[in-house]
């Protein structure tokens, strides 16, 4: 962009060319956090029917129970928790949380841990009962062998989910409003939900064709097995990724940028430098007054 500006001109200023540039960096932020929106659907939304596969989980609401305590807690407990507890042991975290960059960092690592968490509770539950068999834990429908643990340890993978989808959209509302440039906000925005929507479809998608089409115990690696470890990868790909792309974003510097940053610094050094002629002369005359 830069050399087709300087070859042929055009009608557009050098600040609006800056603005496409940012924005197309933007773009290319925002499609790397397709790691913390594709599992939406299958490891938050589908998560409570993994209760079916627990001692006393298909009966009553408890699935109901636990879709309710992983979506709604996590927009209430986080602040109050992060503000009166982590703070004041963590000061320092604070700086962290700041950068909105670092927030969906912690966001995409929260999204591994719920998945490795109901690989766990999987493997675990099945292999300290001896079962042979277990559908996927997205389907609904009852089991002959249940895991004989209480279905509340759903809970935990649960809670990490939607504690990252708290996070995830609460660092790129900020990240877009301070980033986006004069005028395309809007721009930016519909963007942003259009991929988020597109990669809430692939995982969707994918989560249908499991269903459909099941995957095979084979050993010890279950359904659910095949499942964690198929967004596994997708998430742990999805994370090396945007550390890459974000560390490239937080190094990028407009060019309007160097211009104003010059100008600041020109202001300052001649800032100082007359202040330190001020105070020369102000010396000079102090020492000879003193010697009258």
């Amino acid at each position: 962009m830069d050399l087709a500006k300087e070859r042929y001109g055009g009608c557009f200023s050098h600040e609006e060319v800056e603005n496409v540039k940012t924005f197309l960096r933007i773009t290319i932020v925002l499609i790397t956090m397709f790691s913390l929106f594709v599992p939406i659907i299958p490891f938050l939304n589908s998560s409570s029917f993994f209760v079916a596969q627990f001692q006393n989980g298909y009966k009553r609401n408890a699935a109901y129970a636990i879709l309710f305590l992983s979506s709604i807690p996590p927009f209430f407990v986080p602040v109050p928790l992060f503000e009166l507890v982590i703070l004041p042991l963590f000061p320092k975290l604070e700086y962290f949380m700041i950068n909105p960059l670092k927030g969906l960092g912690l966001s995409n690592i929260l999204i591994i841990l719920s998945i490795v968490s109901f690989y766990l509770i999987d493997l675990i539950g099945r292999i300290s009962d001896n079962i042979s068999y277990m559908p996927c834990f997205f389907i609904w429908e009852p089991v002959t062998e249940t895991i004989q643990i209480s279905y509340w340890i759903v809970l935990i993978p649960s809670v990490l989910a939607g504690t990252s989808r708290l996070l995830s959209y609460t660092c790129i509302i900020e990240f877009m409003c301070s980033q986006s440039p004069f005028g395309m906000h809007g721009m930016i925005t519909g963007l942003f939900w259009f991929l988020h929507g597109m990669f809430v479809d692939i995982g969707s998608g994918i989560l249908l064709i499991v269903y459909y089409y099941p995957i095979h115990s084979v050993s010890f690696i279950s359904c659910t097995s095949w499942f964690c470890m198929i967004f596994g990868i997708i998430t742990v790909i999805g994370l090396v990724v945007y550390v890459l792309i974000a560390r490239w974003y937080v190094n990028r510097v407009r060019d309007t940028d160097l211009g104003l940053r010059a100008a600041v610094e020109e202001h300052w050094e001649n800032r100082l430098r007359t202040g330190n002629a001020i105070n020369g002369t102000e010396t000079e005359d102090l020492i000879i007054s003193s010697l009258n």
